[in-house]
C-alpha cells in the first residue's frame, strides 16, 4: 500500500489509537460518539428517568455547546421561532464542507399554566464546527393553529421549548430532558379570532335561536369580526389617566410625526405666555392632539430626553433562520399597559430595523414590526414576541472550500415609531438594539446584480440532504419537522428556491426530465394552476393572501418574492403532482429563468435529482378464526401478518372501540424501520406471528386492524405511504351450560 507524501506511516507494534472504553469517556468523546453510545445504552447519559438501563456518564441538559437564546411568538402569522446560540468552535461533527449535525427545537403549548402541554412540532437547523468569534445565532420557525378566543378573552399561554443536539425529542413527552441542549418556558399572546362560525358565536353568547330560526340559517357559516380601530391620543388620554404610564409614552408617535414637520407649533395650541410674576410662575399650557389642558413644554422635554428606554420592551435576541432565509427578533414585553389599547383594539407595533455587516460596513435590510397590546395583567416574566424579515443570502455566499463566512447582524427596536433606515447608530426613544454574528449558509459565487435561480428544498427537503440517487439521506422537514432517512418522494413534491437580486415581472419555469436524459419539459400543474401564500408588508402589519398563479403557454410564471416587504411564504416555487406511473423511477428537476423571451437563453438553476415511490405497502392480517370470530374474555387469539413496503417505514396495531378494550393490546404491538431507529429490515416484516389476549377487555365487538407506513416523503413531509388490514372479532359473556 502507498501511502501520501507527508503522512508517517505506523509500526506494527505502535498503537494508530487508543482503545475506547464505554464506561471510561471523556465528555467531548462521548459527543463525537453520541449516537453509537445511545444504541448501545438508551440511558448512556441518565437523561431517562425511567429507563431500566443504567446510567454511565452523567449528562443532561447541558448548555456549553448550545442553548436557546429566546422564545417568541408572532400572533399576527401565529409562528413560533426560537433563536439557538452556538458557542464552540467544534463539536457539531464536522465544517462547513460536510453535513455537520442538527439542533432540534420541539415546541408544546399549555393553556392551563403547565399542568398539561399539547405538542406543536419540531423544527431544526444545520450547524457545523466554525471557527473565530462566538455565539452564533441561529434561528429555528415553526407555524401552528393554536387556539383562539374572542378578542377580549385574555388568551396568553405557555410555550415551552426544548433543544436538543443531534437528536429529535419525542413526540409528546414534555418533561423529556436532552443530552446536550436547552429547555425554555415563556408566556405568548395569542391572537383573538378573525374569523368565527355562526353556531360558534350564538354559543359562546349563550343563545339559542327558536327552531324555525334553526331551519333557515346555516350556522357553519363564518363570520368576520369587527376590525380593530386604533385609539386616538383623546382615547389613550383618557385611558392612562392616573396609570404608570407617562404621557411621553402614549403621546410619542405623536411628538415623532409632529416634530417632523415644519408645521410643529400649529399641531399645538400654544397660547402666549404671560410674563412670569412673583405671584405666579404657572408654565404655559396647550392643547396637543385634541388633549386640553397640557404641558406642551415639559412633555416635549420628557419626550427628548428619553433615549433608549427599555422599560417597556427589549429586543433579547437576533438570529438567523437559514432555512427560511429570514433574520430573526425576539422581543420582551415587560408591562400590562402601555401599548395603545387592549387586544381588541389596533394596539400598537413593536418596530424592528435589520442591518447587516457583510464584511464592508453596515447595509440596511428592512423594517419590520409586530402588533402588541395591553391586557388586565401579564405573567410575571411578561411575554415574547418575535419579528422576521427576508434577507437576500444568495448574493453574498461564498463556496464552503473557501471556508465559512459569518456576517453581523444588528437589530434596532423601536416602539410605535419606525427606526432610521440611514443610521443603525441613530437613537430610539422606547426601545434599543441588539446584535449577532450569524453563518452565511455556503453558495455558489453570484456577481452583483446578477440575477440566477436557486433551488433550495424539493418536498419540503434541504438539496443537501437529497443524495445523487434521488433518496432523502437523513432529514427534517423544514415546514413540518417530520424526519425521513433514506426516503424516497411522493404525492405533492413542492419545489422552493429564489432568484438573486429579483426586480418585478421575471418569469421562470419548473422544469423536469427523466434522470440523465437532459430531456426537460415544463411542470405547469394546469388547469389548477400554482397555488401560493403572499406575504405582504403594509402599514406596520404582516398581512397573508392566497394566490393562485397560471403559466403562460411555454410554462413560465411571474416570480412573486420581488422586495423584503412581499414575498412567497416557504419561498415555494412550484409544484409537482407525481402519480403511481410515476413510481420506481428517478427524475430530474431544476429552475430556469427566462431573460429575454427566448427559452434557448434562459439561465438554468442547480439539478435536483428525486426517486418516485407511490406504491401502498402490503398489509395482510390473519388470525387462525378468520373474519368475525366469536370467543369469550381471556382467550387468546392467534395468527399471523405481513407489513412490508419497499421502503418500510413500520407497523402497529391498533384495536377499536378503544375504550372496552381497557389498554389490552397484542404482541408484538409494533415495529420500526432500522433507518428510523428500530430493528426491522427492508422489505419489513413477512408472515409474523403475532397473539392477543383477551384477558382485561370487555364484552364487545371489536376491530383489530394493522396499520403499516413506509419512508417515503409523501406530499412534501406531510405524511407516508399508508396501508391497512382489519379484521372484526366478538367478546360474548360466557353462557351457562
Amino acid at each position: 500500500m502507498t501511502f501520501p507524501k507527508g503522512i508517517p506511516v505506523a509500526h506494527a507494534t505502535e498503537t494508530v489509537s487508543e482503545t475506547i472504553s464505554l464506561a471510561k469517556l471523556h465528555p467531548e468523546q462521548a459527543r463525537q460518539n453520541f449516537h453509537a453510545l445511545l444504541l448501545a445504552n438508551p440511558n448512556y447519559f441518565g437523561n431517562l428517568s425511567e429507563s431500566s438501563f443504567k446510567a454511565v456518564l452523567s449528562i443532561q441538559g447541558d448548555t456549553a455547546f448550545e442553548s436557546i437564546g429566546c422564545v417568541g411568538y408572532n400572533p399576527q402569522l401565529e409562528q413560533l421561532r426560537a433563536v439557538i446560540n452556538i458557542h464552540q468552535a467544534s463539536g457539531y461533527s464536522g465544517g462547513i464542507c460536510t453535513s455537520g449535525s442538527e439542533e432540534y427545537v420541539r415546541f408544546y403549548l399549555s393553556y392551563d399554566n403547565g399542568a398539561t402541554w399539547q405538542d406543536q412540532g419540531l423544527q431544526s437547523v444545520n450547524v457545523f464546527d466554525v471557527p473565530g468569534p462566538k455565539p452564533l445565532d441561529y434561528a429555528v420557525t415553526l407555524t401552528i393553529s393554536p387556539k383562539e378566543e374572542f378578542c377580549f378573552f385574555q388568551n396568553l399561554p405557555m410555550v415551552r421549548a426544548i433543544l436538543s443536539w443531534n437528536y429529535p425529542p419525542p413526540a409528546a413527552s414534555p418533561s423529556w430532558t436532552p443530552v446536550w441542549g436547552d429547555v425554555v418556558d415563556a408566556r405568548i399572546q395569542i391572537e383573538g379570532f378573525e374569523l368565527i362560525l355562526l353556531g360558534t358565536l350564538l354559543s359562546e353568547a349563550k343563545l339559542k335561536l327558536p327552531d324555525e330560526f334553526l331551519q333557515a340559517v346555516d350556522l357553519s357559516q363564518p363570520i368576520q369580526t369587527a376590525k380593530a380601530k386604533a385609539l386616538s391620543p383623546v382615547d389613550l388620554h383618557e385611558l392612562y389617566a392616573n396609570t404608570n404610564v407617562p404621557q411621553h409614552r402614549y403621546l410619542a408617535p405623536l411628538l415623532s410625526s409632529s416634530a417632523a414637520v415644519p408645521a410643529f407649533a400649529a399641531q399645538a395650541n400654544i397660547p402666549q405666555a404671560a410674563p412670569v410674576t412673583k405671584v405666579s410662575a404657572a408654565k404655559p399650557k396647550a392643547i396637543f392632539g385634541g388633549i386640553s389642558d397640557i404641558d406642551i413644554a415639559g412633555l416635549v422635554e420628557q419626550w427628548l430626553n428619553t433615549n433608549g428606554n427599555t422599560s417597556f420592551e427589549s429586543l433579547d435576541c437576533v438570529g438567523l433562520d437559514t432555512n427560511t432565509s429570514q433574520l430573526v427578533g425576539v422581543i420582551h414585553v415587560k408591562q400590562s399597559s402601555g401599548y395603545s389599547g387592549g387586544p381588541c383594539s389596533a394596539g400598537s407595533k413593536e418596530f424592528v430595523a435589520f442591518w447587516v455587516d457583510w464584511g464592508s460596513g453596515w447595509e440596511y435590510v428592512g423594517t419590520t414590526s409586530v402588533v402588541v397590546h395591553d391586557f388586565t395583567s401579564i405573567p410575571a416574566g411578561g411575554l415574547e414576541y418575535n419579528v422576521f424579515l427576508p434577507v437576500d443570502l444568495l448574493s453574498h455566499a461564498q463556496p464552503c472550500y473557501d471556508g465559512a463566512k459569518t456576517a453581523t447582524v444588528r437589530g434596532v427596536l423601536s416602539w410605535n415609531t419606525p427606526p432610521s433606515t440611514t443610521n443603525p447608530y441613530a437613537p430610539v426613544v422606547w426601545g434599543n438594539a441588539k446584535q449577532g454574528l450569524v453563518l452565511v449558509p455556503p453558495g455558489p459565487v453570484i456577481g452583483e446584480g446578477q440575477q440566477v435561480p436557486v433551488l433550495s428544498a424539493v418536498g419540503d427537503i434541504e438539496i443537501s440532504k437529497i443524495d445523487a440517487s434521488g433518496r432523502i439521506t437523513s432529514a427534517n422537514a423544514i415546514t413540518t419537522g417530520a424526519f425521513f432517512a433514506d426516503a424516497p418522494f411522493g404525492g405533492r413534491i413542492t419545489l422552493a428556491g429564489a432568484i438573486s437580486n429579483p426586480t418585478v415581472g421575471l418569469k421562470y419555469r419548473v422544469m423536469k426530465a427523466p434522470h440523465g436524459s437532459g430531456l426537460f419539459a415544463p411542470v405547469t400543474n394546469e388547469p389548477i394552476g400554482l397555488p401560493l401564500v403572499i406575504n405582504d408588508f403594509s402599514g406596520g402589519v404582516w398581512t397573508q393572501s392566497d394566490v393562485t398563479l397560471h403559466a403562460d403557454p411555454q410554462g413560465y410564471f411571474t416570480y412573486q418574492s420581488t422586495s423584503v416587504d412581499h414575498f412567497v411564504e416557504g419561498n415555494q416555487l412550484g409544484v409537482w403532482n407525481s402519480t403511481p406511473a410515476d413510481t420506481g423511477f428517478a427524475y430530474d428537476l431544476r429552475i430556469d429563468l427566462n431573460v429575454d423571451g427566448n427559452s434557448a437563453h434562459d439561465i438554468h438553476s442547480d439539478v435536483v435529482t428525486v426517486l418516485i415511490n407511490n406504491e401502498l405497502p402490503t398489509a395482510i392480517l390473519s388470525p387462525t378464526f378468520g373474519e368475525c370470530g366469536k370467543l369469550s374474555p381471556g382467550d387468546t387469539i392467534n395468527g399471523v401478518f405481513t407489513a412490508t413496503a419497499t421502503d418500510f417505514g413500520g407497523f402497529n396495531f391498533t384495536i377499536l372501540p378503544s375504550g372496552p378494550a381497557n389498554h389490552v393490546v397484542p404482541s408484538p404491538e409494533s415495529g420500526t424501520s432500522t433507518f428510523l431507529g428500530g430493528a426491522i429490515a427492508d422489505p419489513g416484516a413477512v408472515n409474523v406471528a403475532f397473539s392477543l389476549n383477551t384477558t382485561g377487555m370487555d364484552v364487545c365487538g371489536y376491530s383489530l386492524t394493522l396499520n403499516v407506513t413506509d419512508r417515503t416523503n409523501v406530499n412534501s413531509g406531510q405524511t407516508n405511504n399508508y396501508n391497512y388490514a382489519s379484521v372484526g372479532f366478538c367478546l360474548q359473556a360466557p353462557t351457562d351450560s
